[in-house]
Parts: structure tokens; C-alpha cells; sequence
């Protein structure tokens, strides 16, 4: 087989590699952002429902016998404010404060905070991370191919550059005894 024949081939073979590596690229691609696009629909939709359960909690909370005396105040520093007037005794401001508090802190842990997460979800992230892992070994070679190839091409353009000096000095030198 002839070394130019051996060359186009070898040309043909990176092409075809390069071509589907940009294929399992664009697949790859495609397919986590689907699977990102279902995944936050998902998450979108219990979040949505955990919303309305701890808005209901909140509102329940809120509701609740033991703080009906804080309706009559919209803010902590009313309370301040009255007992200043002399409406409430220091005693009854001191109660109101603890109850204002206690209030705050339930209502603050009522509900989840953070970014919803269960099986489904964590079923959802190794998905998109064992698309990667599907193809990265044919991606990687037809680069690694690419990579070859460029390096055997530098190689024979500087074994032709010093071939070409070869034959300049050798022309020169025959012109030089004529």
C-alpha cells in the first residue's frame, strides 16, 4: 500500500471520528438538557404543592388560640410602643415579647427551605451524568485521534521543511561549482 494512499485513509478515519464524536457531542448535549428540562418541571410541581402545604401551616400557625392577643399588633416594636403609652404593664410587655418570638421562630421553621430533593430527583441527576459517562470514551479517542493525526501532519510538514532545505543547500552547492 502506498504511503499517500496510507495518508488518505488515515484522513477518512479522522474525519469519520471527528463526525461522530460531534454527533455523541450534540446527542449528549440534547439529552441532559432534557432530562435538566424534565427534572426542573418535576421540581417545579412539588414545589408548588410544598408551597401550599406550608402556607397552610404558616396560616395555621398564625391562627392558633395562643396568639390571638398579637393580632391587636403588627410589628414587634408596637409592643414597645404600647406598653411606652402605658397600655400594657412591663410584665404583659415581657409576656407579648416571648410570644411575638416564639411566634417568629415557629413560623420561620414551618415548611422546608432549600432546593427540593428525593429519589426522583437524585434518580434524574445520575441520568444526566451517566450520559457523559455513555460516550465520553468514543469522544475521547476520536479526539485523541484528531490530536495524532495533527502531530503526524506537523511531523511531515518539518521532515519536508528539512528535506527542502536538504535539496536548497545541494542546489547550491552545484550552482556554486558550475
Amino acid at each position: 500500500m502506498s504511503e499517500n494512499f496510507k495518508d488518505i485513509i488515515l484522513v477518512r478515519d479522522v474525519e469519520s471520528a471527528e463526525k461522530e464524536a460531534r454527533e455523541l457531542k450534540k446527542a449528549t448535549s440534547k439529552a441532559q438538557s432534557l432530562i435538566r428540562d424534565a427534572k426542573a418541571r418535576y421540581i417545579k410541581s412539588k414545589t408548588h404543592a410544598r408551597s401550599k402545604k406550608v402556607a397552610e401551616e404558616k396560616s395555621a400557625v398564625l391562627q392558633a388560640p395562643r396568639y390571638k392577643v398579637l393580632e391587636m399588633y403588627d410589628r414587634r416594636e408596637d409592643i414597645q410602643e404600647a406598653y411606652g403609652c402605658d397600655c400594657i404593664t412591663s410584665s404583659e410587655r415581657d409576656r407579648l415579647e416571648d410570644l411575638w418570638d416564639e411566634r417568629e421562630e415557629v413560623l420561620k421553621n414551618t415548611g422546608e427551605d432549600g432546593v427540593y430533593s428525593d429519589l426522583v430527583t437524585q434518580a434524574l441527576e445520575a441520568a444526566e451524568n451517566a450520559v457523559v459517562d455513555l460516550w465520553f470514551d468514543q469522544i475521547y479517542d476520536a479526539e485523541q485521534l484528531r490530536k495524532e493525526f495533527d502531530k503526524q501532519v506537523l511531523d511531515a510538514e518539518e521532515e519536508y521543511k528539512e528535506w527542502k532545505r536538504k535539496q536548497d543547500r545541494e542546489y547550491e552547492k552545484i550552482i556554486s561549482n558550475m
